[in-house]
């Protein structure tokens, strides 16, 4: 188990009007999980998870977040590398999003429209998210 590598990330159920927010990555998922993804990323040395969604989501779309609470966790295992990631229930008060270079569009999805995107697995844990948190 030498060389064995931990990424953290974190990512966000962004919440506008009863609409979520998606964005589509340049290439698709190297895990199969195609194009489309919730926001977020990485931490960054001596970042908070709470940090590094904020400035993610502001590097990614140049929205301001509020950020309502942890909602579940993940993880992904690779030959030589396990990430593991914090899933945020987050709000903002704007929709017009500034894409940045590590995606080509975007979209607002109602919660029906978010099955026809996502892999199961992520769809179930926004639905999860959603409907504990109703007041969003």
């Amino acid at each position: 188990m030498e060389n064995i590598r931990f990424h953290i990330t974190v990512k966000g159920i962004v919440v506008f009007k009863q609409k979520v927010l998606l964005m589509k990555r340049v290439r698709p998922s190297s895990d199969g999980l195609g194009y489309w993804e919730l926001p977020g990323g990485g931490l960054e040395y001596g970042e908070t998870p709470n940090e590094a969604l904020k400035r993610e989501l502001k590097e990614e779309t140049g929205l301001t977040i509020d950020v309502v609470k942890p909602a579940y966790t993940f993880t992904k295992i690779r030959k030589d590398y396990q990430t593991v990631g914090i899933g945020y229930l987050a709000s903002t008060d704007d929709d017009h999003v500034s894409i940045s270079f590590e995606h080509t569009d975007y979209k607002w999805c109602s919660i029906d429209e978010l099955k026809d995107y996502l892999c199961d697995e992520i769809y179930q844990d926004i639905i999860y998210t959603l409907k504990e948190y109703t007041s969003i």
